[in-house]
């Protein structure tokens, strides 16, 4: 009796373990995946922090051209040497035609004042207004970029994972179907039926089959982990991928046009409007600027440093008026600024010239992968049934007795060779998809899914 209360705990702290392992298990689309992998990038995180330093940047610059600069400055000096000036003699009495050597102010002097500047008229300011919207818009699409390689490495380890699940599937199937030979090559070599060869035959192949499901493990282990490091999960946190709905009829009807401008194309566009609205607004630098200024402030000057005295005497000052600032000569700094501009537009037309032949070159291979992907698939669906056919009767041959084992362990390693490249090449047309919707720019589709 005590031993079936034991052989009950046992049985239910199993059931308990397994019940544990699988209520544990973290079940993902790949919906899920993108999503999680969206939400917990830190490139995205970067490039979204970058976007709002960009728009304050923006803001900041906006307001600097139309918000008058108002300056508080106070300061104390002290003048050991105080200038000399030549006054006309004729003030003080003397002849004319003679002057008078006098020192003026005092050597402790201070001055507080406060200076309001006000653009009313800067061609380059307005010139550069236009960048505003352009420098949004570029933060905005470095978003979508790396989004968009996000998305790519995140479905790739996707597929890759599930890849390498269906081959393990293919495996474990095939060790079945040889550690059920196995038993029977045993049972025929007891009674004489079969050779010892026969039987070391049999686990030879067992034997690299075991070697290949662990190395089949090892490789999804690895790439779980990715997707584990991606959607930010613990690194031993199980997690199992739940394949989408496969209808490999609906690959024939994949569009083939592409979007026209994809979101690097974009970029380079707008990094292109951007330096020319730039050079504008830096030749209109060397023209006139005009300013309304105006200041207002205090002046004391004394003998010594006792400002605070009661016979100190402050004497106020003030001006308002325009000021034009033209910069007719800088050593050609501007000059040479207008010209780095102007090659850095044709470095960006050369960019954007390149970018369109790879991207075309890009779109061409994925096309070309696709489809050469589906016409293995199709081959390979024929290879199965072939495949499936020839063990069947090679299994009928050799317990007829009119077959040799080495016919049979040869018809069922082609099965499951065949069964493995099969479910390969299902993932491998998804990851041929994958490139295509990468190459069209049509990556956020993925997410419908």
């Amino acid at each position: 009796m005590r031993r079936c209360l034991l052989s009950i705990g046992s049985v239910g702290l199993l059931l308990h373990s397994v019940w544990g392992q699988t209520a544990d298990t973290l079940s993902l689309t790949l919906r899920q995946v993108l999503e999680r992998a969206l939400e917990h990038s830190a490139q995205v995180r970067q490039a979204r922090w970058e976007q709002e330093a960009a728009v304050w940047e923006l803001r900041d610059q906006k307001r600097a051209a139309l918000v008058p600069r108002v300056q508080v400055s106070a300061g104390i000096d002290y003048v050991p040497g105080l200038p000399t000036t030549f006054l006309p003699g004729a003030l003080l009495g003397r002849p004319e035609g003679t002057y008078v050597a006098a020192t003026l102010g005092l050597p402790w002097q201070t001055l507080a004042s406060m200076q309001l500047e006000q653009p009313l008229f800067d061609l380059s300011v307005q010139r550069l207004a236009p960048a505003m919207g352009i420098g949004r818009t570029l933060q905005a699409l470095r978003v979508e970029l790396t989004e968009e390689a996000v998305l790519f490495q995140a479905a790739t380890l996707f597929y890759q994972a599930l890849q390498a699940r269906a081959m393990l599937r293919a495996v474990d199937a095939h060790l079945q179907q040889l550690e059920v030979l196995e038993r029977m090559v045993q049972l025929q070599a007891k009674s004489d039926l079969a050779v010892q060869t026969d039987v070391q035959r049999v686990r030879v192949a067992l034997s690299s089959l075991r070697a290949r499901r662990h190395e089949l493990e090892g490789g999804i282990e690895a790439v779980e982990q990715g997707i584990q490091f991606l959607c930010r999960l613990p690194l031993g946190q199980p997690i199992a991928l739940r394949a989408p709905v496969i209808d490999t009829a609906q690959w024939a009807l994949l569009p083939a046009e592409v979007v026209e401008q994809s979101a690097a194309y974009r970029l380079l566009e707008n990094r292109l409007s951007l330096l020319r609205i730039q050079e504008r607004s830096e030749r209109a630098r060397g023209l006139p600027k005009v300013h309304l200024y105006a200041q207002a402030g205090v002046l004391s000057q004394r003998t010594d440093a006792r400002f605070t005295a009661p016979d100190g005497r402050w004497y106020a000052l003030g001006q308002v008026g325009l000021r034009l600032a033209w910069p007719l000569l800088d050593g050609y700094r501007h000059r040479y600024r207008v010209e780095r501009l102007r090659r850095e537009q044709a470095y960006g037309g050369e960019e954007r010239e390149q970018l369109v032949r790879l991207q075309e070159l890009e779109r061409r291979q994925a096309q070309m992968q696709w489809e050469n992907a589906r016409r293995t698939l199709r081959a390979q669906a024929e290879s199965v049934a072939l495949a499936r056919d020839l063990v069947e009767r090679s299994r009928l041959t050799y317990r007829e007795g009119t077959a040799p084992l080495s016919d049979l362990l040869a018809a069922q390693t082609a099965l499951a060779e065949a069964e493995t490249q099969y479910e390969q090449q299902v993932f491998s047309c998804r990851l041929a998809e994958l490139q295509w919707l990468k190459a069209a720019g049509r990556l956020r589709t993925l997410l419908a899914e």
